[in-house]
């Protein structure tokens, strides 16, 4: 079946005739091109002077088609379906940023169906200019392509990436949660401390006041000058029970001394634990970006180097059959055993050529991807040493931390003097004064007391304070 494409305009029209085995016509039929309608029809047909006729009839089956000039076939699917020319090309996007290529990064694979129009001269050379310019554009391309690969990867890059922000996020949480857990503790000792002096002082000055009151009433009902002897029992009583109530504190602020101190190293402890994680884990964590970002540069340089040999080996099919047409064409050569060998030649000449130029390509490839591997080399050992640079520093944080441990306690502030004190009491040696149990004063972090106790003097002041 003979088959032939014909490009119609719009207004042209069709005549359809039939003719009978003498060559004499039975009928036609013109019908305008707009009006045609696809599918199987039944076209009557018309004499000569486009009268119907009654019987003569055409059964066919129309197809109509548009017209697509060769090289734009793509162009128009895109637009017969472009949501999914869009999907495809979305993918294909994703697919290469994934890769870590980018689209602005790959030149267009020269198109093969183009054809040159000037005319080759019989003398053929082994190399034209189109050749050279395509071997130019080719190595400006790879270039550019190498040096997009080969680019150095900055650790101030690495810390911005997603991974590690969500992991710096991630640890600055835990170590809030763990910051706030311990002000808790430390809260609930303090309070508890307190309460302790609160308790011991509510008991000193009460039985302090019940023997003040015991010496006013005497003094009352048998008179002043006939209560000395009272007064020295008194005293001597109220000497005693400030003695045992120096004792009692000193031992509870050694007491809480100690367990303060042990609660603050434990938490400084598990805090400087979990700091030492923390550093760990991002080093992990820019050593395996690092090794993903160099994983996706080798992928990239590879399909570089892929697209690099299959250009050149089109290339160079383009060039030889372009050879090999021109001595099909040139009209010098009239025998055809001369252009057998001149065909042979150039095929021998052509072959050692392309040889040689895909061996200098792989060359230059090796050279390239070895001086990638010694760049990832040295941009590993740097990352290492700044992750041992990082430890360091952690473990001086930890052990100035651990050299700046002293023991402390809380102790509540020295309030005013107790009213329970009599001012008869003149004799009556200084008493150790701490808040009374009615009274919540906030407390301060002070230095452990001396061996010979605290007095009144030394227990308002703030000896050393505790971060």
């Amino acid at each position: 079946m003979f088959c032939e494409q014909v490009i119609l305009p719009d207004l042209a029209v069709l005549r359809i005739a039939v003719y009978d085995d003498n060559n004499k016509l039975i009928g036609q039929r013109i019908l305008p091109l707009d009006g045609l309608q696809a599918g199987y029809r039944h076209i009557s047909l018309r004499n000569e002077g486009n009268k119907p006729l009654s019987l003569p009839t055409v059964f066919c089956n129309i197809v109509l088609k548009t017209y697509v000039p060769d090289g734009f076939g793509a162009i128009v699917d895109a637009l017969s379906d472009p949501k999914k020319f869009l999907t495809i090309a979305e993918k294909r996007a994703d697919q290469m940023r994934a890769l870590g290529i980018e689209t602005s990064d790959i030149a267009d694979v020269p198109n093969e169906s183009l054809k040159t129009d000037k005319k080759v001269k019989s003398n053929v050379t082994p190399q034209t200019s189109s050749d050279m310019n395509a071997a130019q554009n080719n190595i400006t391309e790879s270039k550019r392509d190498h040096s997009a690969v080969v680019n150095q990867v900055n650790i101030e890059d690495l810390k911005q990436m997603k991974s590690f922000i969500k992991l710096v996020k991630k640890q600055q949480k835990e170590l809030n949660t763990l910051k706030k857990r311990h002000t808790k503790e430390h809260n609930a000792v303090q309070k508890s401390h307190c309460t302790q002096v609160d308790k011991l002082v509510a008991q000193h000055d009460k039985e302090k006041f019940t023997l003040e009151r015991l010496l006013e009433k005497a003094i009352k009902k048998r008179g002043e000058n006939n209560c000395s002897e009272l007064k020295k029992e008194t005293a001597i009583k109220v000497e005693m029970l400030t003695t045992g109530h120096k004792e009692k504190v000193k031992n509870i602020v050694a007491q809480q001394t100690k367990e303060w101190s042990e609660m603050i190293n434990g938490h400084s402890t598990e805090e400087q634990e979990v700091k030492d994680a923390h550093v760990t884990q991002q080093c992990e964590v820019l050593k395996k970006l690092l090794a993903s970002v160099h994983e996706q540069q080798t992928l990239q340089l590879k399909l570089i180097h892929e697209r690099q040999s299959k250009e050149m080996k089109g290339n160079q099919a383009k060039t030889s059959m372009e050879n090999s047409k021109a001595i099909s064409q040139d009209k010098s050569i009239k025998n055809k055993a001369e252009r057998e060998r001149r065909v042979r030649e150039l095929n021998s000449s052509n072959t050692k050529k392309f040889l040689e130029e895909r061996k200098r390509l792989a060359m230059k490839q090796a050279k390239e991807m070895e001086q990638q591997q010694k760049t990832q080399r040295d941009q590993l050992e740097k990352l290492e040493k700044f992750n041992e640079q990082a430890r360091d520093l952690q473990k001086m944080l930890k052990l100035e931390e651990e050299m700046d441990r002293r023991p402390a306690t809380v102790v509540p502030v020295t309030p005013p003097p107790s009213p329970y004190l009599s001012s008869n009491s003149t004799h009556s040696p200084p008493l150790l004064q701490l808040c009374p149990a009615n009274r919540q004063l906030p407390g301060r972090t002070v230095a452990p007391p001396a061996p010979s106790g605290l007095t009144a003097a030394s227990r308002g002041t703030v000896l050393q304070h505790k971060a």
